[in-house]
C-alpha cells in the first residue's frame, strides 16, 4: 500500500466567495416576523442543520464571475417573499448584527441611567443625621487663661488679634447727651424735661399700639397668646400711667415756678419760694381730688387706706 496520505476530495469550501449584495433589513419587520413565528426546540435543531447544509450548497452553486443584474434582482424578490416561519435563527442572527449600534446603545445608556438611578435612591435613604468626628476644643483652667488652639485643623486667616468697637444704632430717646443723669440734680431735671418735651409726640404712637393690642386680644382664640397680648397690653398701661403722674408732677412744678416769677417781677417777693416733695405731693392730691366725683373720691381714699394698712 501506498505510505502516503491520501487527501480528502474538496467540498469547495476553499474557493474565494464574492459576497452578495443584499438590502440590509429593517429591525421592526424581524421583530415582527420572529414574535408570529416561535419554533419548537426540534424545529430549531432542524433548521440550523438545514441551514449549515444550505449554506454548503450556496458556497458550492456560486461561482466567481460578476453577478447579472435581472437575475439578482428576481433572487432578492424571491428572497423577500420567503414565508417567516422558514427563516432559521441564524438568518435572524445575522440579520440583527448587519442592523445599526444606535439601538443596542440605547438600550444599554438606558440600563446605565437604571442603575444609576438607584444607587442615588440608595444614598439618600441613608440618614443624613452623621455625628460629625471633629475634636472640641479642649476647655480652659479658667475664662483669663488662654485659648488653646488645635493642631489638627489649620488655624483661620480671620482672627481677630485686637478687638475693634462695633458701630452701634444710636438711638436719640436714649443718647446719654439728653437723658443723662449728671451730678447736678437741676440739670438731670432739665435733661428730663427737655428730652420728654421733645419726643412727646411718641404717645401717639403708644396710642394706637394700644389699641390695636385690645382688639387683637379680642379676637385671639389661642390661650397662650392671648395671655402674652394682655401682660404686654398691661405693661403699656401701667407706663403710660407713670409717664401721667410725672407729666402732672412737672406741670405742678412749672405753675409753681410761673406764679414765684410773677411776683418776684412785681417786687412783691425778693427771691422766688421752690416747693419741696412733701407739697408737690399734697399739690397733686389736691388737683386729683378735685377733678373726681363723690364716689371717685371713695374708691381713691379706700384703695389707699388699704395699702396703708397693708404695708403697716
Amino acid at each position: 500500500m501506498d505510505s502516503r496520505k491520501r487527501k480528502l476530495p474538496s467540498l469547495g469550501l476553499d474557493r474565494r466567495v464574492r459576497a452578495r449584495a443584499e438590502p440590509e433589513p429593517e429591525l421592526d419587520d424581524f421583530e415582527d416576523e420572529a414574535g408570529s413565528s416561535a419554533p419548537s426546540e426540534e424545529d430549531v435543531d432542524e433548521d440550523q442543520i438545514g441551514s449549515e447544509s444550505g449554506s454548503v450548497s450556496e458556497i458550492d452553486s456560486e461561482e466567481p464571475d460578476d453577478h447579472d443584474g435581472p437575475s439578482s434582482e428576481e433572487e432578492e424578490e424571491e428572497d423577500v417573499s420567503v414565508d417567516a416561519s422558514k427563516v432559521s435563527f441564524g438568518a435572524l442572527a445575522k440579520a440583527q448584527a448587519m442592523l445599526p449600534q444606535s439601538g443596542r446603545r440605547n438600550k444599554k445608556a438606558a440600563q446605565a441611567k437604571d442603575n444609576s438611578d438607584g444607587e442615588d435612591n440608595n444614598l439618600s435613604s441613608k440618614p443624613k443625621d452623621v455625628p460629625s468626628k471633629r475634636d472640641k476644643p479642649p476647655a480652659r483652667s479658667s475664662k483669663h487663661a488662654p485659648m488653646e488652639m488645635t493642631s489638627k485643623r489649620q488655624v483661620s486667616r480671620k482672627r481677630e488679634i485686637i478687638p475693634v468697637k462695633k458701630l452701634e444704632a444710636r438711638d436719640p430717646r436714649f443718647d446719654p447727651l439728653i437723658t443723662s443723669r449728671s451730678s447736678s440734680y437741676s440739670n438731670s431735671r432739665a435733661d428730663e424735661d427737655r428730652a420728654r418735651k421733645a419726643y412727646a409726640f411718641l404717645d401717639e404712637y403708644r396710642d394706637d399700639e394700644m389699641r390695636q393690642l385690645k382688639t387683637a386680644v379680642k379676637k385671639a382664640k389661642n390661650p397662650g397668646e392671648k395671655e402674652k397680648l394682655q401682660r404686654t397690653l398691661m405693661s403699656m398701661e401701667s407706663r403710660k400711667k407713670a409717664r401721667d403722674r410725672k407729666d402732672k408732677e412737672r406741670a405742678v412744678v412749672e405753675e409753681h415756678r410761673r406764679r414765684e416769677k410773677e411776683l418776684v417781677k412785681e417786687g412783691k417777693k425778693a427771691k422766688p419760694f421752690y416747693l419741696k416733695k412733701s407739697e408737690q405731693k399734697k399739690q397733686l392730691l389736691v388737683n386729683q381730688f378735685t377733678g373726681m366725683s363723690e364716689k371717685q373720691r371713695e374708691k381713691a381714699i379706700e384703695k389707699k387706706r388699704k395699702k396703708h394698712t397693708a404695708s403697716t
